[in-house]
Formats: structure tokens, C-alpha cells, sequence
């Protein structure tokens, strides 16, 4: 069977987040994908193995110590041979290390080059340090979290990291198509600012024409989390239609409310919400989820790690699928979540130990063995 990206060979030098999990999705459609890491050190994201293990499957691991001319004359020989390069270091530390742009397409010119950095390689912040967290303070997202009483949320999900990492996935196969009428590879600036400013394009949108950050459907009274009479919460997702509204009133025997519509309702959000909930607070969660499903209202239950592991629609989509560590441990990962009709992609390899396959890529490029063992006495590799 043959994969979709069979054949493109890409060197990842981004380590912890972003650049590892754009890296492994590319992997999953079938790129080989080289982790190149510090000796003895590795990703950082080592340091918390399950958090590792899940975004760095289909890889492969060498070590390089790139502070080192020796390793970084082996890292040319690698670049002369692979497709895309992958880097995630603070602006200006490829230039010192002699790892840049400029030095690598000269090695080989068809090369895709991709940065994912905070701010991007250019422009007032680009220096700055940061994290999710900040870019999405600067991007105005974390306005939109917010509680009932107005007060802001801590996301617990890292979007930004996420989203530059599949915004780098859509660069790279933009670039390796423009690099095959062409022939020339190219260099990509991702920012993890950028990408969320992107994901703020319709929040920016009501903003530019109303003033409002946010869109009013967020405040429709259906649309939020409630409490069911036994504690456990769901998720009702009646937005701005007007026949789920009323289908929600006639199931739970509100029928008094059925015919109120949206733009009212948001003028009522408080009253009504509060009166939802005390209709919900009644009977269990699952009572609850039967009636409205059988109403064909939107609702979902809010799930725990546990529930989400054993929900039959997960289990049928496969999102969950085990691998078998070296160890003889199998190792439960989220899939790739898209499906192909005739190049099914695949989970192939574990997650590599620190410098696993060193050896055998060495002996790739043309190192003797002997060559090798000195290497290892150096600790250049």
C-alpha cells in the first residue's frame, strides 16, 4: 500500500509542542520523519513521557550536538537527502548555530524550510518570550473565555501550539506542490500568533462591523453547560435557531416558552437560563439526554477521559488505536483524525527512545562504524 507522503523525508529540529506534533501528523500519512536531539538531553518534552510519547510516534531519533562543527557536517549530509527541515528555536539561534535558511539551501536547494516561533522571525515582538497562553492573551482570545459572572478562564488546552502545528502541516504540503512545478524548495515563517489571529478571523469580523468581540449566538440562554439533578453536567447547543429553541420547550415541558425567538431570548438570557436549570436540575443527566435526543435537540453529555475512551462513536471512528513499545507495553494514542478512501493511513512506529536509530542513519549517509564509535567518544553524537 502506498501512502499519501511515501517518499518525503523530514528533519525535525522543533522540539516540545508545535513542530512534534505537525511533524507527526505529516508522519501518519506516511513521511519519514527524523528527530534530531541534544545527547544525553533530547526533547524536552522527554521529561514528561506520556506527553512525548503521544505526538512523536513514526519517528525516528538521532543525536547531534549541534554546538559541535562534527555534528553539523553530519546534519549537512542529512539535509542534502531530505525533503523538509523543521526547526522551533527562538529567532536567531539557527543563524549562530549555522543552521539556517540561507546555509541550508545552498546545501540543497530544493529544501523546505519551516520555523514555527511565537511571533515570527520578524516584527516588534519577535524576540519576545512567551508561551500559548501569551499569544492568545495578545491575539484577544482569552477574552472569549469566559464564566457566567463575566470573569476570564484559563484554558487548559494549548490552541496555540495546535493550531501553528497544523497551519506549518498546510505550508509544507502547500510547498513541497509549489516545489514540484518549480523544482525550488523555500523558506516558512509560522507564527503561533498569527495562526491564532487566524482563528479569531470571525470574532474580528462582528468585531469590525459591530464593535462586539463576540458573536450573539454565545449568548442565546440554550447554548452552555447545565447541571443535571444527579450533578453531572451536559452541553446544550441551541445557538440561534429558532426550532431547536422550541422543540427544547415542548420536550421538557416548558411549552410556555416555545415561540420566543433568538433575538429576544439573548435579551432574556439571564431568566431563561435560569430557568432551564432549575428544570434540569429535576432528573438525572440521562434522563435528560434521552429526552432531548429523542426531540432531535443538540446535547451532549460532558465526558471524562474515561467515558471518551469507551464512547462507542470513538470506538467505531477507531480515534483510539494502541501501539506496541519495545518495551512489549501497548501504548493507547490518539489517532490521525481524517479518513481516506484508498490510503488509509497508519500508526507504524513507537515513539523512539533518545537517539535510537543514531547508528543506522549514520551508516545511511556513509559513516563507517569506527567513524562511529569516535563520534560517540567526542559526544558529538
Amino acid at each position: 500500500m502506498v501512502m499519501l507522503l511515501e517518499g518525503i523525508r523530514i528533519l525535525e529540529l522543533a522540539h516540545q509542542y508545535p513542530g512534534p506534533y505537525c511533524t507527526m501528523l505529516l508522519s501518519d500519512l506516511g513521511a519519514e520523519v527524523l528527530k534530531v536531539e541534544k545527547p544525553g538531553i533530547g526533547d524536552p518534552a522527554r521529561e514528561v513521557p506520556h506527553f512525548f510519547r503521544s505526538i512523536n510516534r513514526n519517528k525516528k531519533s538521532i543525536t547531534l550536538d549541534l554546538k559541535i562543527p562534527a555534528a553539523r557536517e553530519i546534519l549537512y549530509r542529512l539535509v542534502e537527502r531530505y525533503d523538509v527541515f523543521f526547526e522551533g528555536y527562538r529567532p536567531g539561534v539557527t543563524n549562530r548555530l549555522g543552521i539556517d535558511y540561507e546555509t541550508l539551501r545552498k546545501i540543497n536547494p530544493r529544501l523546505v524550510y519551516c520555523s514555527i516561533s511565537g511571533y515570527g522571525q520578524e516584527g516588534p515582538y519577535r524576540d519576545l518570550p512567551g508561551h500559548d497562553f501569551n499569544y492568545m492573551a495578545m491575539a484577544g482570545m482569552l477574552l472569549c473565555f469566559r464564566d457566567r459572572e463575566g470573569n476570564l478562564i484559563e484554558p487548559g488546552v494549548a490552541i496555540g501550539d495546535l493550531s501553528s502545528g497544523m497551519f506549518a502541516a498546510i505550508a509544507v504540503l502547500a510547498a513541497l506542490i509549489a516545489r514540484g512545478k518549480t523544482g525550488q524548495g523555500q523558506y516558512i515563517d509560522v507564527s503561533m500568533f498569527d495562526g491564532l489571529l487566524s482563528w479569531m478571523s470571525t470574532n474580528f469580523g462582528i468585531f469590525f462591523g459591530t464593535g462586539q468581540l463576540e458573536m450573539d449566538v454565545f449568548r442565546d440562554p440554550g447554548y452552555g453547560i447545565f447541571q443535571a439533578g444527579n450533578g453531572e453536567a451536559f452541553a446544550l447547543g441551541v445557538a440561534h435557531e429558532d426550532w431547536f429553541w422550541d422543540r427544547l420547550c415542548s420536550s421538557i415541558g416548558i411549552e410556555k416558552y416555545v415561540g420566543i425567538r433568538a433575538e429576544e431570548r439573548r435579551k432574556r438570557v439571564k431568566e431563561l437560563r435560569e430557568k432551564l436549570q432549575n428544570v434540569f436540575s429535576k432528573k438525572p443527566r440521562d434522563k435528560w439526554l434521552k429526552i432531548l435526543r429523542d426531540a432531535d435537540v443538540p446535547v451532549s453529555p460532558v465526558q471524562t477521559p474515561e467515558q471518551v475512551v469507551e464512547d462507542p462513536h470513538v470506538n467505531f471512528r477507531e480515534m483510539i488505536q494502541s501501539i506496541l513499545l519495545s518495551s512489549g507495553e501497548y501504548l493507547k494514542q490518539v489517532s490521525f483524525p481524517v479518513r481516506f478512501s484508498h490510503t488509509p493511513q497508519t500508526i507504524r512506529m513507537p515513539p523512539p527512545e533518545l537517539g535510537e536509530h543514531t547508528e543506522e542513519i549514520l551508516e545511511w549517509v556513509g559513516i563507517p562504524k569506527d567513524e562511529v564509535v569516535e563520534l560517540k567518544k567526542e559526544r558529538v553524537v
